[in-house]
């Protein structure tokens, strides 16, 4: 059997590992892990995403940092483990002992720079050094300057980095050629704030063309940062122009709270790269990607969080783990046992899991089946496109049962999301999911 939510995690912190690759499909961080806050770059025909890393709950990020790789296809992802510590084997950070929070790395003088940052203000943010992208990175020291978090660096036209860093308001200033402080003569505020641009922290700078862009979590839906939203302008320190949302979180999980990312071009597409949260909890989360387009004038139209993700539309007859699902409404949540599994639990009367996008055939599909334990009996209800194509009523078991439902009407064909929708007694756990496909 499961264990309970709470038993969960309070294990995840020392779980370890079994695998540590993972597919196309969000979330594309492997099963039991958790990878957050995803600055991506592109080097040497690879992928790569820097972020934190969450193990606890009530706690964001940890005292530990991973990288994720990836290949030009998005199709397959590799989790490096421990490449920064700050605390415990392999601490190279001296002068704190602070949790790592969001990263970003670039490359300076034929190294990789890691520029990490912690709670703490005295060792605001800081930069550690490796010869691979992937690390180990070592001799971690403070940037004299900034007492805020979320630094993300640009190499402008001069060739110098710049760091961009801060909450609410949004700073900036050139490094110093020793990479050891900002240059004051070069700081600039409130190059986004939270009245003009919704800013709430976050940031990446990127440029495309002759434009700058700016990512960072907004708060301009609920005065909560679920949304990744953006600005431009001509020139790297501004003005900015706000000028909307990329992608919206909300509803990933009940308690949801942030969402952190960035934007790059990978091959001739370009990507955004956000994190879901997982098990009832504003963190344990995992990172997602979904392509955008620009339009001619620039902008990038808002996109879904989706199942697929950056692979092609699913196909119905392979299985989709339950833990993909891209938008859960009520109680339902990803949940994660000891072992690492993560399934759909914590399931509730009129609870509803949305999984999209599927290539559905012309014809051929007769049933859809659904791995699950019922714990009390439920109406499992699963519509295509918004449409019930299957219903039935399920009695507990002891286990997880692959439960055959044989369709009442043909899916419609192409395009399409499937949701699972579950009917049962109210205020009692109904079901732990693992899995559906069609056949």
């Amino acid at each position: 059997m499961t264990p309970s939510l709470p038993h969960c995690l309070c294990l995840l912190g020392c779980m370890i590992i079994a695998s540590s690759t993972a597919l196309a499909q969000n979330p594309v961080c492997p099963e039991g892990s958790f990878f957050s806050d995803p600055q991506a770059r592109v080097w040497n025909g690879r992928v790569y995403l820097y972020g934190s890393r969450d193990e606890r709950a009530g706690q964001w990020c940890s005292h530990h940092q991973d990288v994720l790789e990836g290949d030009t296809l998005l199709s397959q992802w590799t989790l490096h483990r421990d490449v920064l510590a700050s605390r415990g084997p392999g601490d190279e950070i001296a002068g704190t002992d602070a949790l790592l929070f969001a990263s970003d790395c670039f490359r300076h003088d034929s190294l990789y720079r890691l520029v990490y940052c912690t709670p703490d203000g005295r060792h605001a943010e800081g930069i550690a050094t490796g010869t691979s992208p992937t690390g180990p990175f070592r001799d971690g020291h403070k940037i004299e300057g900034p007492t805020e978090i979320d630094p993300s660096v640009i190499i402008d036209d001069d060739g110098r980095p710049w760091l961009f860093w801060g909450q609410y308001s949004l700073k900036a200033a050139r490094l110093t050629p020793d990479l050891s402080a900002i240059d004051s003569t070069t700081l600039r505020e409130g190059i986004l704030t939270r009245e003009q641009h919704f800013f709430h922290e976050g940031v990446q700078a990127f440029r495309r063309g002759d434009t700058y862009y700016l990512c960072y979590a907004d708060e301009s839906r609920g005065r909560r940062p679920t949304c990744l939203g953006y600005a431009t302008s001509k020139h790297l320190l501004g003005p900015y122009t706000y000028r909307g949302i990329i992608i919206d979180n909300d509803g990933c999980d009940p308690d949801n709270w942030n969402n952190h990312g960035s934007v790059v071009q990978v091959g001739s597409r370009w990507y955004v790269f956000y994190h879901r949260a997982t098990n009832g909890t504003s963190v344990f989360r995992k990172t997602c990607i979904e392509p955008i387009v620009f339009t001619s004038d620039g902008l990038i139209p808002e996109v879904e969080p989706t199942t697929n993700g950056a692979a092609p539309l699913l196909d119905p007859r392979s299985s989709t783990e339950a833990r993909r699902a891209c938008r859960l409404s009520g109680h339902v949540r990803v949940s994660t046992d000891s072992g690492g599994q993560e399934t759909l639990a914590e399931i509730r009367d009129g609870d509803a899991a949305l999984f999209r996008y599927y290539d559905f055939p012309r014809r051929g599909l007769k049933r859809v089946v659904v791995t699950l334990q019922a714990r009390e009996p439920l109406l499992l209800t699963v519509s295509v496109g918004g449409r019930p194509v299957a219903s039935r009523l399920i009695q507990p078991s002891p286990g997880p049962t692959a439960v055959s439902m044989p369709l009442t009407c043909r899916p419609p064909r192409g395009r399409q999301s499937v949701t699972l929708c579950f009917t049962g007694s109210r205020d009692r756990q109904l079901a732990i999911v693992s899995a559906f496909r069609f056949e």
